[in-house]
């Protein structure tokens, strides 16, 4: 046999004894980081012993999983191939990669408490969005919420600790046996490799183990708790290569498990009874009468929220009387759970993520909710109290239908001032700009649509020094008094709640009051004013309100209940239906005046669904509406029987969104194909 130095022998130990300690750090910390997540957001009280049992058994097969590929990938397998170099050289090498791997992890930890302390739920899709707002703007952010800014200094002062003391605890020492032979050495190198392969894989079934195992615990939160937060990444970004347009047509329809567009059509619902695309109603009226359109998309608006207007918390402020006065549906989902996000799934009617800063982002897709209004003469404005460059917006969106995109610069620059928000000009400015815009419109003798995007109740909630909010009764609302927090929460969405309303108020005193509909809604829920991770706040974790102003000639909302449910993508149906005569659209969701108890249905990207008597979590498991609450808020803690005609109905919308990524991603593959010659 040939003789191997002594050292290399030496190295293999010391590798061993490395990979002990790294293993029992991670361990440590990741079951650490469990138990904050799950006592500090979950509902300990309310989880039998067995599901907590479970949730860090499970929890515990992950970890080892990660741990082992880790210690494959910077210990083991270097050593396989480096080993030659000697003791002190590679081991000094795997050192400090081992340094900075580490370092990584323990950050993502901290960044992933802060994840679910601000979103309510762990790292998703939304993560690799947060840089797109703009960092300075994410940092304000930041800074701007006290629990956050705790967070970031603990992690601080345990990322500086651990730099201190990373060379004291991972000093490693064996004492000295005995040579083996170069090829034992290889061979258990070797067999240590395959040994932390199998830990790797985390499975001796037929699949290795995935997130699909975690089949043993029903309840959502407790059943993402099991991942630690590198898993969380992965499964996030995993997620972002799946939603762009990297995958063919045909992988999609590979996908949704059909083998033609023929049998996806079949599988979402359509049909010679039921087509794709649908003419709105006849109406000489419409033809002769169009009326302006204004859409507004407002930055936090939860109907959580809007359920607690009282005299006592007025968070409506002017918007009150109109309120009561017009149409408010509050069990509304919003399809997706980010802002950009939202915008994609209304204006395009796309469930594929971040289009307009993908490489399909100069491509014209047929699927713009704005054509039809385009095809009947209508002038198109997108406005925006945000930057125009956010997101690539002002590239992209004139082509999908727009005339003109204008943003915050456009707004102060009209008014001679700057606002000191940082995520764009003060509501107030933005709806004045809309009185110019709506006025202009309207004497060019065109009817316009205008898609209104509200900026203001975005951490850091900055407000004009001059707004002086109403005082809250914070304990009403079962918040703790000295939460300042919230409480400034509050005033942001006082503040822009109240600038809808004197817009209303102008629009309705001036002589375009007959000729106007408008309709607001939220982008998503004010996140982080809650925590939503309980069953029985599944409806209030996506629930937006939706509020129609429509003058009587145009009005054929009034006999829809204001307790119907629905989502997003019911909004451009309903206004179609309102405003366009014999127009072409796409049968994705349901117009208002055409629901009834029976086929409403509203739903959340998250893949929660929502009934006019319960809502359907991720998990699939109904949970009807708290009985004797009016209005409708909380849901029972315990689930019931989930009956076939919801799970159909729940089959069919997974087969739509399919079909939309399909058409997208056809639609871009052949403009691509066509402009390549």
């Amino acid at each position: 046999m040939i003789p191997i130095k002594k050292d290399r022998y030496l190295l293999l130990r010391l590798m061993n004894k490395l990979a002990m300690k790294v293993a029992l750090f991670l361990i440590v910390l990741f079951v650490l980081t469990r138990i904050a997540i799950v006592w500090y957001f979950g509902e300990v009280e309310l989880y039998s012993s067995m599901e907590i049992l479970e949730t860090f058994r499970m929890g515990f097969r992950f970890d080892i999983k990660f741990i082992a590929t880790i210690l494959l990938l910077f210990i083991y397998i270097p050593a396989l191939l480096f080993i030659y170099l000697g003791k002190n050289i590679f081991l000094n090498i795997i050192k400090k990669i081992i340094f900075i791997v580490l370092f990584i992890i323990i950050t993502f930890s901290f960044i992933d408490f802060g994840y679910y302390l601000f979103f309510g739920n762990e790292i998703d899709l939304l993560f690799f969005g947060i840089i797109d707002d703009g960092t300075s703007a994410v940092i304000q952010s930041l800074l701007g919420d006290s629990r956050l800014v705790i967070i970031l200094i603990v992690a601080t002062v345990f990322l500086l600790g651990y730099v201190k003391y990373y060379s004291t605890y991972f000093s490693i020492q064996v004492k000295e046996k005995k040579d083996f032979s170069y090829i034992k050495v290889y061979i258990l190198l070797f067999m240590i490799i395959v040994f932390m392969g199998i830990l790797a894989r985390g499975s001796f079934d037929t699949f290795p183990l995935r997130k699909k195992t975690i089949n043993t615990i029903e309840n959502s939160f407790l059943s993402n708790a099991v991942l630690n937060p590198m898993w969380h990444m992965y499964y996030a970004y995993r997620d972002l290569k799946r939603d762009n347009f990297s995958m063919s047509s045909k992988k999609i329809l590979k996908k949704a498990k059909v083998n033609s567009i023929a049998e996806l059509l079949e599988k979402s619902g359509y049909s010679d009874k039921n087509p794709l695309k649908i003419l709105s109603q006849k109406n000489k009226m419409l033809e002769e009468k169009p009326p302006h359109i204004i859409f507004v998309l407002k930055e936090g608006w939860s109907t959580q929220i809007a359920l607690d207007q009282s005299k006592e918390n007025d968070v409506f402020g002017e918007f009150a009387k109109h309120a009561n006065e017009d149409y408010l549906f509050k069990s509304f989902f919003s399809n997706a759970y980010g802002t950009n996000n939202t915008i994609e799934e209304l204006l395009l009617n796309s469930p594929i993520k971040g289009v307009s800063q993908s490489s399909a982002k100069e491509t014209a897709f047929s699927f713009s909710s704005i054509l039809p209004f385009k095809k009947h003469g209508y002038r198109t404005l997108f406005l925006s109290g945000g930057t125009s460059t956010w997101r690539n917006h002002n590239r992209f969106w004139i082509k999908q239908g727009f005339d003109k995109y204008l943003g915050r610069a456009t707004i102060e620059k009209y008014f001679h001032t700057t606002c000191d928000n940082t995520w764009g000009a003060y509501d107030q400015l933005l709806f004045k700009y809309l009185q110019k815009t709506l006025a202009e419109g309207d004497k060019s003798g065109k009817p316009s649509f205008t898609f209104v995007l509200t900026t203001n109740n975005h951490p850091p909630v900055d407000l004009p020094e001059a707004y002086k909010s109403p005082k809250f009764n914070l304990e009403k609302i079962g918040l703790d008094p000295d939460d300042t927090v919230r409480y400034n929460m509050l005033r942001g969405y006082n503040y822009q709640t109240n600038a809808l309303g004197e817009f209303l108020t102008w629009l309705k005193a001036s002589k375009l009051k007959d000729k106007v509909i408008v309709v607001a809604t939220g982008d998503h829920v004010l996140k982080g004013f809650a925590n939503y991770n309980s069953s029985k706040m599944q409806y209030l974790k996506y629930a937006v309100p939706t509020y129609f102003y429509v003058p009587k000639q145009y009005d054929t909302l009034s006999k829809v209940s204001k307790d119907i449910v629905g989502s997003h993508n019911d909004i451009f149906p309903t206004l179609y239906e309102l405003s366009l005569s014999s127009t072409e659209y796409y049968n994705f969701g349901t117009p208002l005046m055409f629901k009834d108890e029976k086929n409403a249905f509203g739903w959340n990207e998250q893949n929660c669904f929502i009934f006019q008597d319960g809502v359907v979590d991720n998990k699939m498991k109904f949970f009807p509406w708290k009985e004797n609450t009016t209005p409708r808020k909380y849901l029972q803690k315990e689930a019931s029987l989930l009956k076939k005609n919801k799970e159909d109905r729940i089959s069919i919308k997974h087969s739509q969104i399919w079909l939309q990524k399909y058409f997208l991603t056809k639609e871009y593959e052949n403009k691509n194909i066509t402009s390549a010659y």
